[in-house]
This record gives structure tokens, sequence and C-alpha cells, in this order.
């Protein structure tokens, strides 16, 4: 039978869902097969009829079923990823998260996050009202803002495996084939309840009036149109850039919810600190390091957390907190630099009549005297100096 794998996966599909008069076509389709021969899919028809009777004994009641946010097969992980015919680089792999961490933003993204959570988890009621959930995201903003753990982060609270796309097996030089594969990673994924994440978007969903590309990113483009658009009432995607300028503008409008992922602000940073740095019980040096870590992104926040633990276990009784805070902005050089990372280089007098003129509320001369380790005397006469040094 000509496309019978294609026919044996929407019976499979179709067989989630206990009800018998699926089970009396399916019985027919087999009967049919069997006549002309196919016995090898009549077989296999079988095993998916024999299913729909298990399904009917473990069905949970409708409330239950119509909790599912995705259509198709279970995913499991026996399940074979597709492959590049030329090159045989997997298009993609399956992760299952589970217990995924929060990540930590700024309380009005937070708020919003958690509203669209509470759609997702109460698609019953949606569409008993008649709508259908949002399935459509897309996540911008600068690297290490914590995109990536946000969408394993919403996987973990769906309960939904994530197929995780690989460009580099995705992209290929010859001519057509990356637009075939990402139409069979579409058809893979369309087969299942998951997640499909798209990472590092922008690698395949570039502008098409771009002048240093070809047509072939045109057909890629338009290839992945019509796939985002077949997939938007059945599967739930999510696509990930922290080069949204380069998106060609017809995919935005794919995505129904679309959110900037920003650098985390005074309060997101004092809670990630917190988290990463509990290893520090000094909550004045908790406070210079929200302070020092402005306009970072959690990522590198987390890079000094590690930094400081290492430096900490290896010196010992030597471990001075203000130098290895000093050795990281060193060895962590940035074109962009802050300028409260470079002021944080500066010789100790500097640096406390600074934080004393910036923030008065969180640092006082008595928290300046315990962060640096001298008399509030001492800190009374170096906020008094009148000369700056650059």
């Amino acid at each position: 039978m000509e496309h019978f794998n294609i026919v044996l996966g929407l019976c499979r599909s179709a067989a989630q869902v206990a009800n018998p008069a699926v089970r009396a076509h399916i019985e027919r389709l087999r009967k049919a097969l069997e006549r002309e021969g196919s016995k090898n899919e009549a077989a296999s028809l079988k095993k998916v009829s024999d299913s729909v009777s298990l399904v009917a004994d473990m069905a949970p009641s409708r409330v239950v079923l119509s909790r599912q946010l995705t259509y198709g097969e279970e995913l499991t992980e026996n399940v074979q990823c597709p492959v590049d015919k030329e090159t045989a680089a997997k298009l993609a792999e399956v992760k299952f998260v589970k217990g995924a961490v929060a990540p930590i933003f700024n309380k009005e993204l937070q708020i919003s996050l958690n509203s669209i959570l509470e759609e997702w988890k109460n698609v019953d009621v949606l569409r008993a009202a008649g709508v259908e959930p949002a399935l459509s995201v897309m996540l911008y903003g600068e690297p290490g803002t914590g995109k990536t753990m946000l969408a394993e982060y919403i996987a973990s609270e769906l309960g939904l495996p994530v197929i995780v796309a690989k460009l580099d097996g995705i992209i290929s030089s010859f001519l057509g084939t990356t637009a075939r594969n990402i139409a069979n990673l579409f058809d893979f994924a369309n087969r299942y309840k998951c997640i499909l994440l798209l990472d590092e978007f922008d690698a395949i969903a570039k502008l098409r009036d771009d002048p240093h590309e070809l047509g072939e990113i045109k057909r890629v483009v338009n290839t992945l149109l019509q796939c985002i658009d077949a997939r938007s009432k059945s599967g739930f995607t999510i696509a990930i850039t922290n080069h949204q300028g380069l998106l060609d503008p017809a995919i935005w409008r794919r995505f129904e919810i679309r959110v900037e992922v920003p650098r985390p602000n005074l309060k997101a940073r004092s809670v990630i600190i917190k988290n990463y740095f509990d290893y520090i019980e000094d909550e004045v040096q908790l406070k210079f390091l929200a302070w020092l870590t402005a306009g970072e992104s959690g990522a590198e926040i987390v890079q000094l957390s590690q930094f400081i633990k290492r430096q900490k276990a290896l010196k010992g009784s030597e471990y001075d907190f203000l130098s290895v805070v000093k050795n990281h902005t060193m060895l962590s050089a940035k074109v962009d630099e802050t300028e409260n990372r470079r002021i944080s280089r500066m010789e100790h007098d500097f640096l406390a009549r600074e934080l004393f003129d910036q923030n008065q509320e969180c640092f006082n001369q008595e928290q300046l005297a315990t962060l640096f380790g001298r008399s509030q005397s001492t800190i009374s006469r170096w906020i008094k100096k009148k000369e700056v040094r650059v």
C-alpha cells in the first residue's frame, strides 16, 4: 500500500483516544489489506487495533483527556530521530526535562509568564469556551539571559518532552537539502506530543532580501513558514534567537507569543546572587555583587559565582573577597565593559567613595567598613577626600 507509514501514523494517533468508532475503521482497513495480501501491513494495524482496547481500559475521564495540550503519539526514549540523507547527521535530539528550575526574571516579566503558563495548564477550560491556546512562542534577547532555561522550564511544567533541532545537522551545503531537512524535522515533531525547540532560530529564518544570501535562503524560509503554519494548531513550537534583527518579517507573524528576555534588574540580580552565592554569608558582600553585576546577564553572574567559589577553595586563609572580584574583572574582559566593573578595579578609597555616593541607602559607612575591613573613621576619611583618581 502506497504511503502506508503515513496511514499507520494517523491510526496510531487516533488510537490514543478510546473510541469504538476508531477501532472499527482500523479493523475495516486491516481486513481490506488482508484481502489484498498485504500481510505485514495488516499485522501492523492489528497491533494498533488491539491498543485501542487497551486505551479504553486505562482511559482517564474526559476532563483529563481534554487537558492534552498537543496531539500525536507518546514520545519515548526509544524513538529514533531523523537524519540528513547525505551526511547521516541527526536533525534533532530528544530531551525529557523533569524538575527544571524556574529562571529568575524581572517581576513584570515573571507575572506575564505565569499568566501564559496558567493558560497552557488549563487548556481544557479554553477549549470548553471554544478557544484554542497559543502554541507558538518566540523568545529573543541577548545571550545568557535565560531563554533556553525558560524553554526547558516550560516543558518541565507541562510534562512534555522536547525535540531540540540540531542546526549542524539541518543546515547543508547541498542545494535544496536544508529545506528538505526542515520539512522532515517538522514531520517528525508533528507525530508526537512534544515541544519543538528551534534554538539559534536566526540561522534558518533570515531575511529573504539579504544581499549576501542566494536563492537557497528564500527556499529555506518559505519551507519554514509553511511548516510553522501547518503545526500551529496541533503542535507546540518555541523558537529562540539572540539576533532578532536578522529574522524575516514574515516569521514574526507566525508566533502568537513573543517575549523579550532582558538582562536582570537589581531585584532579579539580588535573587540570582542569593541563590548562586550561598557560600557567602556576608550581606554587604552580596550587596556589592548586586551592584557590580549591573548590566550583566544571569549566565555571567553564575560564571562569577563559580570563579569566586574556586578561588575561595584554593586560597584558603589567604582568600580576599575584593581581590578575587578584581581578578575576575581582569580575566573576563568585555568590549562593552560596564562602569561598575571599571570602578571595582580602582583603589579602595576611590571605590568606597563611589559606592557611598551612588548607593548611600545600601552602602553606609558602617557597611563599607565591613566590606573593606577598615574602621569607620578610615572610611569617613576616604569619603571626604576631594581628589578623584581616574
